[in-house]
């Protein structure tokens, strides 16, 4: 029994992590999401989404499409990877003063993350075990601490209040569905409800609190959560801290999922060719995959859990066939 606790103490932190990178902290992911058309009706969606996804993805036994999917997951994960580098660079150059070579450091730092995630799946949970519990707690109490008003609507103003908080969660989990289902292999179906019920309530505490935040910073800022601290030194230094945190957990289980596409162990120079595709990527605008390429993919990401399970379902008549050639049989 301890050890199904303490498999799922893992689960639950790993797919935070996997979760909450670079984006979230920063606040413009919230933002985007949730914060511009705030209410508890969206939080509650969000919740139910997560909830019934991420047991989906622990439960899935693989299908025809299985393979399609894996490849879609790997393509989302090489974006997640070069956003997470793109990062790195603002958070050291703030951090360390560093101008010349902070690109060199984020590159090493993404070298550690693909040593860390080709080790496995379980020194991926470890990283995630250490970081992930520090950088909740900070959020929430530094959230707690900013925010002064707690009212709420209870339901969006427009479709985008119900659409946004769908699209986020079908991304992510996607995105996320190699390292949750590796995860969530050693867990029995209740623990499997337990894990998902208990991951998705402190993406949502987070997000609660993230979109009291920024709601209104969200506006003239691209990084709002940050900007909250911009007079704050020692708080700013503690945020870059967390998000540090949170960028390594994101960056070694983007790529372990690409590393690991397609279900099959790939050959280490393919993986080595990755890697520098994701580094290619990095270049990217920040603010252009947060606004553009997440809800492209979010809404790609429903398609393919919907096909994936539409042909692992027999359909009607074939089930009745079936069914009535059992029946002839043991007459």
């Amino acid at each position: 029994m301890r050890r199904l606790f303490y498999n799922s103490f893992l689960a639950v932190f790993t797919i935070i992590g996997s979760v909450i990178g670079a984006g979230f902290i920063t606040g413009k992911e919230v933002f985007e999401f949730f914060a511009s058309d705030f209410s508890l009706g969206g939080i509650y969606l969000a919740f139910l989404c997560f909830s019934f996804m991420i047991f989906y993805m622990m439960s899935s036994k693989g299908n025809r499409v299985d393979k399609s999917i894996q490849i879609f997951v790997a393509i989302s994960n090489v974006i997640i990877a070069g956003c997470m580098i793109s990062a790195l660079n603002s958070i050291y150059k703030r951090l360390f003063r560093l101008s010349e070579k902070v690109e060199i450091l984020s590159i090493i730092t993404a070298i550690l993350m693909f040593i860390i995630s080709y080790k496995g799946i379980g020194v991926v949970q470890k990283l995630c075990a250490i970081t992930l519990p520090f950088v909740v707690v900070v959020i929430i109490t530094l959230c707690v601490y900013k925010v002064e008003d707690y009212t709420v609507k209870i339901s969006p103003q427009s479709y985008g209040g119900i659409l946004k908080p769908v699209i986020y969660v079908g991304f992510n989990v996607v995105m996320s569905a190699g390292v949750i289902k590796n995860s969530g292999e050693k867990l029995s179906p209740p623990f499997k409800i337990l894990a998902s019920v208990i991951t998705s309530a402190i993406l949502c505490a987070c997000v609660f609190l993230l979109s009291l935040a920024v709601k209104n910073e969200g506006l003239v800022s691209d990084m709002p959560f940050i900007s909250l601290f911009y007079k704050n030194k020692k708080l700013l230094i503690i945020i870059d801290i967390i998000t540090l945190f949170a960028i390594y957990s994101t960056l070694a289980s983007a790529i372990y999922t690409v590393n690991n596409f397609g279900g099959t162990k790939i050959k280490f120079s393919l993986k080595i060719l990755l890697f520098l595709f994701i580094i290619a990527t990095s270049k990217l605008s920040f603010s252009s995959i947060v606004e553009k390429v997440y809800p492209s993919l979010g809404v790609l990401a429903y398609v393919m859990v919907c096909v994936s399970y539409l042909l692992s379902t027999p359909f009607p008549k074939a089930r009745q066939a079936r069914t009535l050639r059992l029946l002839k049989d043991k007459e």
